[in-house]
């Protein structure tokens, strides 16, 4: 079977053998898709490799029956985009959670326009920690992860704006009276997600801590090596 001008990016590249690559790809049609770009690595009679690069869109052809596919060709479809400082952390980190949480080809093809969107935010900046968290929101909900964020799991009630509440992954959120509990989130930060208000710095901090605990349980107990990077990144940054 033969696939012919398949909307995608580039997530991932491992090499293979002497001149070739292991490519995954993320397709708006097909999701994830893993192939063999045979001869990758092996520079043309002028020198210059083959180009793949991530974060810019492409028309692949690829081909084959069995869950590797052939590679066959890449059409840049548009200017190569280099991210640059905090920006290609936060592509590095998206990229990694498309490749470690999306099953190979399962389109899920309402997250893609929602990715092409990220990423023009992250290179045209000014980019705000919303657009990443909303992101990480849109991804879980494809895979039908969604967060239930304006109501207490156990009982439904709705949320109370000066109520506290603990966030568990596997079970929602959950009201506590006791004010010093450990990791508490307050009803009034919660409910202004979902209303896309992030006005406060206090808003921000409780969908990273939920949205980070929801990602870490759906990746069961699978590291993230951009997280590790990031951090390096940012120690790097004050050393300085």
């Amino acid at each position: 079977m033969r696939w012919e001008d398949e909307r995608g990016f580039l997530l991932h590249t491992i090499p293979y053998g002497e001149t070739s690559l292991i490519v995954d790809l993320y397709t708006r049609l097909y999701g994830r898709v893993k192939c063999v770009a045979k001869g990758y690595r092996r520079p043309k009679k002028r020198g210059a490799n083959r180009l793949l690069i991530p974060y810019v869109e492409y028309s692949f052809c690829w081909s084959g029956r069995a869950d590797l596919k052939t590679l066959i060709s890449a059409d840049i479809l548009g200017p190569p985009i280099f991210l640059q400082e905090e920006a290609l952390y936060f592509g590095l980190y998206v990229n990694e959670l498309i490749y470690r949480l999306f099953v190979e080809q399962d389109p899920l093809e309402g997250f893609y326009d929602h990715y092409k969107q990220f990423i023009n935010a992250l290179f045209r900046g000014p980019f705000h920690e919303s657009h990443l968290r909303k992101t990480e929101m849109m991804l879980l909900s494809e895979l039908g992860y969604g967060l239930v964020l304006d109501s207490e799991a156990e009982s439904g009630e709705p949320l109370e704006p000066n109520g506290r509440y603990l966030y568990e992954p596997q079970f929602g959120l959950k009201k506590v009276s006791h004010k010093n509990a450990k990791n508490v989130l307050m009803g009034r930060d919660i409910l202004a997600i979902p209303d896309d208000d992030w006005s406060n710095a206090s808003v921000v901090n409780t969908a990273r801590q939920i949205l980070k605990a929801a990602i870490d349980f759906y990746l069961g107990g699978k590291q993230l090596h951009s997280r590790k990077l990031y951090r390096d990144f940012k120690v790097s940054r004050t050393l300085f």
